[in-house]
Protein backbone atom coordinates (compact mmCIF):
# COMPACT_ATOMS: atom_id res chain seq x y z
CA UNK A 1 0.00 0.00 0.00
CA UNK A 2 1.34 3.41 -0.84
CA UNK A 3 0.63 6.15 1.17
CA UNK A 4 -0.01 9.52 -1.67
CA UNK A 5 -0.90 11.97 1.38
CA UNK A 6 -3.87 13.74 2.25
CA UNK A 7 -6.58 13.70 -0.07
CA UNK A 8 -8.30 17.04 -1.56
CA UNK A 9 -10.88 18.68 1.08
CA UNK A 10 -12.53 19.90 -1.81
CA UNK A 11 -16.28 18.03 -1.94
CA UNK A 12 -17.23 15.90 -4.58
CA UNK A 13 -18.74 17.88 -7.15
CA UNK A 14 -15.72 20.72 -6.79
CA UNK A 15 -13.14 17.79 -7.50
CA UNK A 16 -14.74 15.93 -10.36
CA UNK A 17 -15.85 19.49 -12.12
CA UNK A 18 -11.76 20.30 -11.27
CA UNK A 19 -12.89 23.43 -9.33
CA UNK A 20 -11.02 25.07 -6.62
CA UNK A 21 -13.38 25.02 -3.78
CA UNK A 22 -14.12 27.61 -1.31
CA UNK A 23 -14.83 25.18 1.50
CA UNK A 24 -17.63 27.20 3.48
CA UNK A 25 -19.19 25.41 6.20
CA UNK A 26 -23.14 25.85 4.57
CA UNK A 27 -21.99 24.28 1.50
CA UNK A 28 -19.15 25.55 -1.10
CA UNK A 29 -19.98 29.21 -3.48
CA UNK A 30 -18.97 26.79 -6.89
CA UNK A 31 -21.17 24.79 -6.23
CA UNK A 32 -24.06 27.12 -4.88
CA UNK A 33 -23.53 29.08 -8.12
CA UNK A 34 -24.09 26.26 -10.01
CA UNK A 35 -27.67 25.55 -8.69
CA UNK A 36 -25.85 22.06 -7.22
CA UNK A 37 -26.31 20.13 -4.13
CA UNK A 38 -22.68 20.15 -2.26
CA UNK A 39 -22.51 17.25 0.82
CA UNK A 40 -19.65 18.09 2.49
CA UNK A 41 -16.05 18.00 2.68
CA UNK A 42 -13.45 14.49 3.42
CA UNK A 43 -11.89 14.61 6.88
CA UNK A 44 -8.49 16.18 6.77
CA UNK A 45 -7.15 13.51 8.97
CA UNK A 46 -7.64 10.98 6.26
CA UNK A 47 -4.88 9.66 4.60
CA UNK A 48 -5.29 8.23 0.64
CA UNK A 49 -3.84 4.60 0.07
CA UNK A 50 -3.26 3.31 -3.32
CA UNK A 51 -2.91 -0.51 -3.58
CA UNK A 52 -0.09 -0.64 -5.92
CA UNK A 53 0.23 -4.89 -5.59
CA UNK A 54 -0.71 -5.41 -9.35
CA UNK A 55 1.10 -2.90 -10.38
CA UNK A 56 4.37 -4.27 -8.84
CA UNK A 57 3.81 -7.84 -9.80
CA UNK A 58 3.92 -6.62 -13.48
CA UNK A 59 6.88 -4.69 -12.92
CA UNK A 60 8.46 -7.68 -11.47
CA UNK A 61 7.11 -10.28 -14.62
CA UNK A 62 8.77 -7.57 -16.82
CA UNK A 63 12.31 -7.32 -15.38
CA UNK A 64 12.18 -11.22 -14.86
CA UNK A 65 11.30 -11.51 -18.78
CA UNK A 66 14.02 -9.33 -19.63
CA UNK A 67 16.94 -11.43 -17.97
CA UNK A 68 15.53 -14.86 -19.38
CA UNK A 69 14.48 -13.52 -22.45
CA UNK A 70 10.65 -15.18 -22.01
CA UNK A 71 7.52 -13.11 -22.12
CA UNK A 72 5.65 -12.21 -19.59
CA UNK A 73 2.13 -13.76 -19.02
CA UNK A 74 -0.70 -12.32 -20.10
CA UNK A 75 -3.01 -11.10 -17.58
CA UNK A 76 -6.27 -12.06 -17.42
CA UNK A 77 -9.40 -9.77 -19.63
CA UNK A 78 -12.40 -10.92 -19.27
CA UNK A 79 -15.39 -10.25 -22.22
CA UNK A 80 -17.55 -7.73 -22.05
CA UNK A 81 -20.60 -10.36 -22.03
CA UNK A 82 -18.76 -12.11 -18.97
CA UNK A 83 -18.63 -8.97 -17.12
CA UNK A 84 -21.80 -8.24 -18.44
CA UNK A 85 -23.43 -11.14 -17.39
CA UNK A 86 -21.77 -10.92 -13.86
CA UNK A 87 -23.12 -7.53 -13.07
CA UNK A 88 -26.75 -8.16 -14.26
CA UNK A 89 -27.09 -11.26 -11.83
CA UNK A 90 -25.40 -9.76 -8.92
CA UNK A 91 -26.31 -6.32 -8.71
CA UNK A 92 -29.69 -6.59 -10.57
CA UNK A 93 -30.53 -10.11 -9.81
CA UNK A 94 -29.82 -10.64 -6.57
CA UNK A 95 -29.71 -7.19 -5.03
CA UNK A 96 -32.43 -5.31 -6.82
CA UNK A 97 -35.38 -7.14 -8.16
CA UNK A 98 -37.46 -9.92 -6.60
CA UNK A 99 -39.41 -10.52 -9.86
CA UNK A 100 -36.71 -13.24 -11.00
CA UNK A 101 -36.28 -15.47 -8.82
CA UNK A 102 -37.09 -18.20 -11.27
CA UNK A 103 -33.78 -17.68 -13.39
CA UNK A 104 -30.79 -18.97 -11.69
CA UNK A 105 -32.45 -22.46 -11.32
CA UNK A 106 -33.68 -22.26 -14.96
CA UNK A 107 -30.33 -21.04 -16.38
CA UNK A 108 -27.93 -23.11 -14.11
CA UNK A 109 -29.59 -26.55 -16.03
CA UNK A 110 -29.65 -25.46 -19.85
CA UNK A 111 -27.20 -25.56 -21.67
CA UNK A 112 -25.02 -23.27 -23.06
CA UNK A 113 -26.23 -23.20 -26.42
CA UNK A 114 -29.29 -22.55 -25.17
CA UNK A 115 -31.95 -19.94 -26.33
CA UNK A 116 -31.88 -19.04 -22.14
CA UNK A 117 -28.57 -18.61 -22.69
CA UNK A 118 -28.57 -16.12 -25.93
CA UNK A 119 -31.42 -14.50 -23.80
CA UNK A 120 -29.35 -13.70 -20.92
CA UNK A 121 -26.17 -12.34 -22.45
CA UNK A 122 -28.71 -9.71 -24.34
CA UNK A 123 -30.06 -8.44 -21.56
CA UNK A 124 -26.80 -8.79 -19.75
CA UNK A 125 -25.23 -6.42 -22.35
CA UNK A 126 -28.44 -3.98 -22.73
CA UNK A 127 -28.52 -3.69 -19.18
CA UNK A 128 -24.51 -2.77 -18.24
CA UNK A 129 -24.62 -0.50 -21.70
CA UNK A 130 -27.77 1.76 -20.03
CA UNK A 131 -25.88 1.17 -16.39
CA UNK A 132 -22.78 2.24 -17.72
CA UNK A 133 -24.01 5.07 -20.45
CA UNK A 134 -22.27 2.84 -22.63
CA UNK A 135 -24.04 2.83 -26.58
CA UNK A 136 -21.14 0.45 -27.94
CA UNK A 137 -22.20 -2.49 -25.92
CA UNK A 138 -25.63 -2.04 -27.61
CA UNK A 139 -23.94 -3.68 -30.72
CA UNK A 140 -22.63 -6.89 -28.96
CA UNK A 141 -26.50 -6.96 -27.21
CA UNK A 142 -28.30 -6.58 -30.59
CA UNK A 143 -26.44 -9.48 -32.40
CA UNK A 144 -27.03 -11.46 -28.64
CA UNK A 145 -30.69 -10.51 -29.21
CA UNK A 146 -31.23 -11.61 -32.56
CA UNK A 147 -29.37 -14.90 -31.78
CA UNK A 148 -31.96 -15.25 -28.81
CA UNK A 149 -35.24 -14.58 -31.12
CA UNK A 150 -33.84 -17.20 -34.03
CA UNK A 151 -33.11 -19.67 -30.90
CA UNK A 152 -36.09 -19.14 -29.13
CA UNK A 153 -38.25 -19.17 -32.60
CA UNK A 154 -36.94 -23.02 -33.28
CA UNK A 155 -38.12 -23.78 -29.51
CA UNK A 156 -41.74 -22.21 -30.50
CA UNK A 157 -42.42 -23.99 -32.78
CA UNK A 158 -41.70 -27.18 -30.62
CA UNK A 159 -44.95 -28.38 -29.26
CA UNK A 160 -42.87 -29.66 -26.45
CA UNK A 161 -40.26 -27.02 -26.24
CA UNK A 162 -42.77 -24.05 -26.61
CA UNK A 163 -44.50 -25.00 -23.36
CA UNK A 164 -41.43 -25.44 -20.83
CA UNK A 165 -40.17 -22.56 -18.40
CA UNK A 166 -37.32 -22.20 -19.74
CA UNK A 167 -39.01 -20.63 -23.22
CA UNK A 168 -41.89 -18.49 -20.80
CA UNK A 169 -38.58 -17.25 -19.03
CA UNK A 170 -36.60 -16.23 -22.51
CA UNK A 171 -39.85 -14.35 -23.33
CA UNK A 172 -39.30 -12.23 -20.37
CA UNK A 173 -35.96 -11.74 -20.55
CA UNK A 174 -36.67 -10.24 -24.26
CA UNK A 175 -39.42 -8.85 -23.24
CA UNK A 176 -36.97 -7.17 -20.50
CA UNK A 177 -34.74 -6.46 -23.13
CA UNK A 178 -37.22 -4.19 -25.11
CA UNK A 179 -38.09 -2.30 -22.04
CA UNK A 180 -34.42 -1.45 -21.59
CA UNK A 181 -33.51 -0.54 -25.21
CA UNK A 182 -37.10 1.26 -26.52
CA UNK A 183 -38.07 3.85 -24.24
CA UNK A 184 -40.56 5.41 -26.68
CA UNK A 185 -44.10 5.19 -25.21
CA UNK A 186 -45.57 6.69 -28.53
CA UNK A 187 -44.78 3.15 -30.27
CA UNK A 188 -46.17 0.59 -27.86
CA UNK A 189 -46.45 -2.11 -30.32
CA UNK A 190 -42.71 -3.10 -30.48
CA UNK A 191 -42.31 -3.31 -26.55
CA UNK A 192 -45.38 -5.22 -25.51
CA UNK A 193 -45.14 -7.79 -28.75
CA UNK A 194 -42.88 -10.03 -26.08
CA UNK A 195 -45.20 -9.53 -22.86
CA UNK A 196 -48.18 -10.47 -25.30
CA UNK A 197 -46.61 -13.44 -26.57
CA UNK A 198 -45.76 -14.78 -22.94
CA UNK A 199 -49.81 -14.20 -22.52
CA UNK A 200 -50.06 -16.32 -25.06
CA UNK A 201 -48.03 -19.27 -23.53
CA UNK A 202 -49.82 -19.17 -20.74
CA UNK A 203 -52.49 -19.89 -21.83
CA UNK A 204 -51.72 -22.30 -24.08
CA UNK A 205 -49.84 -23.80 -20.81
CA UNK A 206 -53.09 -24.38 -19.11
CA UNK A 207 -52.70 -26.18 -16.00
CA UNK A 208 -49.15 -26.66 -16.17
CA UNK A 209 -48.99 -22.78 -14.73
CA UNK A 210 -49.62 -24.10 -11.79
CA UNK A 211 -47.75 -27.04 -11.60
CA UNK A 212 -44.89 -26.13 -9.95
CA UNK A 213 -43.63 -23.17 -7.52
CA UNK A 214 -41.32 -22.28 -10.55
CA UNK A 215 -44.54 -22.51 -13.45
CA UNK A 216 -46.64 -20.70 -10.34
CA UNK A 217 -43.70 -17.54 -10.31
CA UNK A 218 -43.81 -17.39 -13.47
CA UNK A 219 -47.24 -17.39 -14.62
CA UNK A 220 -47.69 -14.57 -11.61
CA UNK A 221 -45.15 -12.38 -13.44
CA UNK A 222 -46.55 -12.70 -16.86
CA UNK A 223 -49.53 -11.51 -14.93
CA UNK A 224 -47.83 -8.65 -13.08
CA UNK A 225 -45.57 -7.56 -16.10
CA UNK A 226 -48.64 -7.13 -18.72
CA UNK A 227 -50.64 -5.17 -16.17
CA UNK A 228 -47.20 -2.63 -16.15
CA UNK A 229 -47.48 -2.78 -19.78
CA UNK A 230 -50.74 -1.86 -20.56
CA UNK A 231 -50.96 0.62 -18.11
CA UNK A 232 -47.62 2.63 -19.50
CA UNK A 233 -48.88 2.00 -22.83
CA UNK A 234 -52.39 3.61 -21.99
CA UNK A 235 -54.16 0.85 -23.22
CA UNK A 236 -57.42 -1.37 -20.92
CA UNK A 237 -55.99 -4.30 -19.58
CA UNK A 238 -57.41 -7.69 -22.06
CA UNK A 239 -59.52 -10.57 -20.71
CA UNK A 240 -57.05 -12.80 -20.77
CA UNK A 241 -55.33 -11.10 -18.17
CA UNK A 242 -58.40 -11.35 -15.94
CA UNK A 243 -59.35 -15.11 -16.70
CA UNK A 244 -55.16 -15.56 -15.53
CA UNK A 245 -55.66 -13.64 -12.24
CA UNK A 246 -58.45 -15.96 -11.28
CA UNK A 247 -56.73 -19.03 -11.77
CA UNK A 248 -53.56 -17.69 -9.71
CA UNK A 249 -55.36 -16.22 -6.83
CA UNK A 250 -55.42 -18.97 -4.99
CA UNK A 251 -51.78 -19.99 -5.32
CA UNK A 252 -49.23 -18.90 -2.21
CA UNK A 253 -47.30 -17.27 -4.63
CA UNK A 254 -50.01 -14.96 -5.34
CA UNK A 255 -50.52 -14.07 -1.87
CA UNK A 256 -49.42 -10.99 -0.02
CA UNK A 257 -49.20 -7.42 -0.62
CA UNK A 258 -47.26 -7.31 -4.12
CA UNK A 259 -50.38 -9.38 -5.30
CA UNK A 260 -52.75 -7.35 -3.51
CA UNK A 261 -51.22 -3.84 -5.30
CA UNK A 262 -51.89 -5.75 -8.95
CA UNK A 263 -55.15 -7.08 -8.32
CA UNK A 264 -56.15 -3.39 -7.15
CA UNK A 265 -54.09 -1.51 -9.98
CA UNK A 266 -55.57 -3.69 -12.27
CA UNK A 267 -58.95 -2.62 -12.31
CA UNK A 268 -57.87 1.34 -11.69
CA UNK A 269 -55.68 1.29 -14.50
CA UNK A 270 -58.69 0.53 -16.64
CA UNK A 271 -60.82 3.42 -15.02
CA UNK A 272 -57.78 6.08 -16.01
CA UNK A 273 -57.94 5.05 -19.32
CA UNK A 274 -61.87 5.66 -19.68
CA UNK A 275 -60.91 8.92 -17.55
CA UNK A 276 -57.80 10.26 -20.01
CA UNK A 277 -60.67 9.24 -23.01
CA UNK A 278 -63.58 10.58 -22.08
CA UNK A 279 -65.43 7.38 -21.80
CA UNK A 280 -66.50 8.32 -18.31
CA UNK A 281 -67.52 11.78 -18.79
CA UNK A 282 -69.48 12.20 -15.72
CA UNK A 283 -67.02 14.33 -13.26
CA UNK A 284 -69.01 13.50 -10.55
CA UNK A 285 -68.56 9.56 -11.42
CA UNK A 286 -65.01 10.18 -12.08
CA UNK A 287 -64.32 11.97 -8.58
CA UNK A 288 -66.43 8.88 -6.42
CA UNK A 289 -64.72 6.49 -8.24
CA UNK A 290 -60.93 8.07 -8.13
CA UNK A 291 -61.91 8.57 -4.24
CA UNK A 292 -62.78 4.23 -3.86
CA UNK A 293 -59.96 3.62 -5.50
CA UNK A 294 -57.69 5.89 -3.28
CA UNK A 295 -59.64 4.32 -0.27
CA UNK A 296 -58.20 0.94 -1.32
CA UNK A 297 -55.26 1.59 -1.85
CA UNK A 298 -54.90 3.75 1.60
CA UNK A 299 -56.33 0.62 3.03
CA UNK A 300 -54.13 -1.53 1.52
CA UNK A 301 -50.58 0.17 2.71
CA UNK A 302 -52.05 0.19 6.31
CA UNK A 303 -51.92 -3.71 5.75
CA UNK A 304 -48.31 -3.83 4.64
CA UNK A 305 -46.49 -5.89 6.90
CA UNK A 306 -45.21 -4.37 10.28
CA UNK A 307 -41.47 -5.27 9.30
CA UNK A 308 -41.76 -3.30 6.39
CA UNK A 309 -42.03 0.26 8.39
CA UNK A 310 -39.65 2.71 8.09
CA UNK A 311 -37.12 4.04 10.62
CA UNK A 312 -37.35 7.65 11.03
CA UNK A 313 -33.36 9.50 11.20
CA UNK A 314 -34.01 13.44 12.55
CA UNK A 315 -31.50 15.71 11.30
CA UNK A 316 -30.52 19.64 12.38
CA UNK A 317 -32.29 20.46 9.53
CA UNK A 318 -29.12 21.83 7.45
CA UNK A 319 -28.52 19.15 5.46
CA UNK A 320 -29.00 20.07 1.95
CA UNK A 321 -29.97 16.79 0.57
CA UNK A 322 -32.58 15.93 2.93
CA UNK A 323 -36.18 18.06 2.82
CA UNK A 324 -36.90 19.08 6.61
CA UNK A 325 -34.89 17.96 9.43
CA UNK A 326 -35.78 13.70 8.73
CA UNK A 327 -36.00 11.16 6.46
CA UNK A 328 -36.75 7.82 6.43
CA UNK A 329 -34.93 4.56 6.60
CA UNK A 330 -36.76 1.51 5.61
CA UNK A 331 -35.55 -2.25 5.80
CA UNK A 332 -35.33 -2.98 1.87
CA UNK A 333 -35.58 -1.35 -1.59
CA UNK A 334 -38.49 -3.42 -1.88
CA UNK A 335 -40.36 -2.04 0.62
CA UNK A 336 -39.86 1.44 -0.31
CA UNK A 337 -40.82 0.61 -3.65
CA UNK A 338 -44.14 -1.09 -2.02
CA UNK A 339 -44.96 2.17 -0.46
CA UNK A 340 -44.11 4.60 -3.59
CA UNK A 341 -46.20 2.41 -5.79
CA UNK A 342 -49.08 3.43 -3.79
CA UNK A 343 -48.18 6.95 -3.09
CA UNK A 344 -47.58 7.19 -6.40
CA UNK A 345 -51.01 5.61 -7.67
CA UNK A 346 -52.79 7.78 -4.84
CA UNK A 347 -51.23 11.05 -5.95
CA UNK A 348 -52.58 10.11 -10.00
CA UNK A 349 -56.39 9.55 -8.23
CA UNK A 350 -55.98 12.56 -6.04
CA UNK A 351 -54.82 14.76 -8.82
CA UNK A 352 -57.92 13.40 -10.51
CA UNK A 353 -60.31 14.34 -8.10
CA UNK A 354 -58.97 17.96 -7.71
CA UNK A 355 -59.29 18.44 -11.52
CA UNK A 356 -63.00 17.14 -11.61
CA UNK A 357 -64.02 18.18 -8.78
CA UNK A 358 -66.68 21.37 -8.92
CA UNK A 359 -65.79 24.27 -6.99
CA UNK A 360 -67.51 24.18 -3.91
CA UNK A 361 -68.92 20.60 -3.71
CA UNK A 362 -68.27 18.58 -0.98
CA UNK A 363 -64.90 17.18 0.27
CA UNK A 364 -65.88 14.01 -0.33
CA UNK A 365 -68.04 11.52 -2.54
CA UNK A 366 -69.58 8.15 -1.89
CA UNK A 367 -68.86 7.72 1.40
CA UNK A 368 -65.21 8.10 0.61
CA UNK A 369 -62.49 9.47 3.42
CA UNK A 370 -63.51 13.42 3.82
CA UNK A 371 -59.82 14.12 3.65
CA UNK A 372 -59.57 16.79 0.79
CA UNK A 373 -57.28 15.94 -2.24
CA UNK A 374 -55.10 18.99 -1.86
CA UNK A 375 -54.00 17.73 1.67
CA UNK A 376 -53.29 13.90 0.48
CA UNK A 377 -51.07 15.43 -2.22
CA UNK A 378 -49.00 17.56 -0.01
CA UNK A 379 -49.13 14.63 2.97
CA UNK A 380 -47.88 11.89 0.01
CA UNK A 381 -45.71 14.03 -1.60
CA UNK A 382 -43.45 14.75 1.80
CA UNK A 383 -43.70 10.84 2.15
CA UNK A 384 -41.61 10.62 -0.42
CA UNK A 385 -39.05 13.30 -0.04
CA UNK A 386 -38.83 11.69 2.58
CA UNK A 387 -37.69 8.21 1.61
CA UNK A 388 -35.14 9.21 -0.48
CA UNK A 389 -31.78 10.58 1.09
CA UNK A 390 -31.50 7.02 2.32
CA UNK A 391 -30.50 5.79 -1.03
CA UNK A 392 -28.09 9.15 -1.18
CA UNK A 393 -26.31 9.66 2.29
CA UNK A 394 -23.28 7.86 2.68
CA UNK A 395 -24.10 7.29 6.61
CA UNK A 396 -27.95 6.39 5.97
CA UNK A 397 -27.26 2.82 4.93
CA UNK A 398 -24.18 0.85 4.84
CA UNK A 399 -23.12 -0.18 1.35
CA UNK A 400 -23.58 3.67 0.48
CA UNK A 401 -20.99 5.76 -1.05
CA UNK A 402 -19.88 8.75 -2.92
CA UNK A 403 -19.92 8.06 -5.71
CA UNK A 404 -22.77 6.27 -5.96
CA UNK A 405 -22.40 2.41 -6.21
CA UNK A 406 -23.94 0.44 -8.86
CA UNK A 407 -26.59 -0.53 -6.85
CA UNK A 408 -27.33 3.06 -5.39
CA UNK A 409 -27.38 3.81 -8.95
CA UNK A 410 -30.18 1.61 -9.74
CA UNK A 411 -31.95 2.22 -6.63
CA UNK A 412 -32.11 6.09 -7.29
CA UNK A 413 -32.81 5.46 -11.01
CA UNK A 414 -35.90 3.94 -10.12
CA UNK A 415 -37.19 7.17 -8.15
CA UNK A 416 -37.05 9.93 -10.98
CA UNK A 417 -40.38 9.28 -12.06
CA UNK A 418 -41.64 9.53 -8.20
CA UNK A 419 -39.23 12.52 -7.73
CA UNK A 420 -41.16 14.11 -11.10
CA UNK A 421 -44.81 13.34 -10.28
CA UNK A 422 -43.89 14.82 -6.36
CA UNK A 423 -42.47 18.04 -8.17
CA UNK A 424 -44.59 18.41 -10.91
CA UNK A 425 -48.49 17.79 -8.40
CA UNK A 426 -46.53 19.82 -5.05
CA UNK A 427 -47.83 23.48 -4.58
CA UNK A 428 -44.82 23.87 -2.13
CA UNK A 429 -42.42 26.02 -4.08
CA UNK A 430 -39.81 24.98 -1.56
CA UNK A 431 -40.04 21.28 -1.94
CA UNK A 432 -40.26 21.74 -6.11
CA UNK A 433 -37.26 23.67 -5.76
CA UNK A 434 -35.20 21.14 -3.27
CA UNK A 435 -36.59 18.05 -5.58
CA UNK A 436 -34.65 19.51 -8.71
CA UNK A 437 -31.88 20.32 -6.45
CA UNK A 438 -32.08 16.93 -5.35
CA UNK A 439 -31.90 15.12 -8.96
CA UNK A 440 -29.03 17.27 -9.82
CA UNK A 441 -27.20 16.23 -6.90
CA UNK A 442 -28.04 12.73 -8.15
CA UNK A 443 -26.72 13.13 -11.83
CA UNK A 444 -23.71 14.82 -10.34
CA UNK A 445 -22.48 12.26 -7.84
CA UNK A 446 -24.52 9.41 -9.10
CA UNK A 447 -23.22 9.93 -13.41
CA UNK A 448 -27.46 9.21 -13.69
CA UNK A 449 -28.16 11.64 -17.02
CA UNK A 450 -31.15 10.86 -16.63
CA UNK A 451 -31.85 12.84 -13.21
CA UNK A 452 -30.55 15.69 -14.68
CA UNK A 453 -33.04 15.54 -18.08
CA UNK A 454 -36.03 15.10 -15.39
CA UNK A 455 -34.90 18.24 -13.72
CA UNK A 456 -35.13 20.28 -16.69
CA UNK A 457 -38.48 18.67 -17.04
CA UNK A 458 -39.59 19.99 -13.95
CA UNK A 459 -37.50 23.92 -14.25
CA UNK A 460 -39.92 24.14 -18.02
CA UNK A 461 -42.86 22.51 -16.08
CA UNK A 462 -43.78 20.80 -19.39
CA UNK A 463 -46.89 18.64 -18.88
CA UNK A 464 -45.60 15.20 -18.84
CA UNK A 465 -47.39 12.32 -17.17
CA UNK A 466 -46.50 9.96 -14.67
CA UNK A 467 -46.17 6.75 -17.21
CA UNK A 468 -44.46 8.79 -19.83
CA UNK A 469 -41.77 9.90 -17.31
CA UNK A 470 -41.36 5.93 -16.55
CA UNK A 471 -40.84 4.82 -19.89
CA UNK A 472 -38.69 7.44 -20.52
CA UNK A 473 -36.69 6.51 -17.41
CA UNK A 474 -36.45 3.32 -17.98
CA UNK A 475 -37.94 2.34 -14.47
CA UNK A 476 -40.12 -0.56 -15.72
CA UNK A 477 -36.84 -2.13 -16.77
CA UNK A 478 -36.19 -1.22 -12.95
CA UNK A 479 -38.59 -1.92 -10.66
CA UNK A 480 -38.93 -4.34 -8.04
Amino acid sequence: MVNRGRPSRNCFPCRRRKLRCDLQPNGCGQCLRAELVCHGYRDPSQLAFRDETAATKQKVLARRAAATGQPSPASLQLGWDVRARYAFFSVYIMRLSKSYGALAPLYSRAASTHHLHASVDAVSLAFMACHLDNPALMRPAREKYVLAVQSLGQALRDPQASMTDETLQSVLLLDLYEKMVNRDVRNPVTWMSHVRGAMTLVGARGRRNLSTPLAFELASRVAETLTISYAAAGLHLPEELTALRRALDSGSVAAGPRWDYTAVTADMMNFLVDVRTGKMASPAAVVSKARTFDSQLADLEKRLPASWEARRVYTSGQNPCVFGCYYDVYPTHFATQARNSIWVMRLILNDIVQQKQEPGGPASSGGASTTSAAKNIADITRQICASIPQFILPDARAGNSVPFSPLQRLQCHTLLPKLHLAGKLSTDTHMQSWIIGLLEHIAEVGSIKMARDIANLLRMRLDIDFWTAYVMTGSYALAA
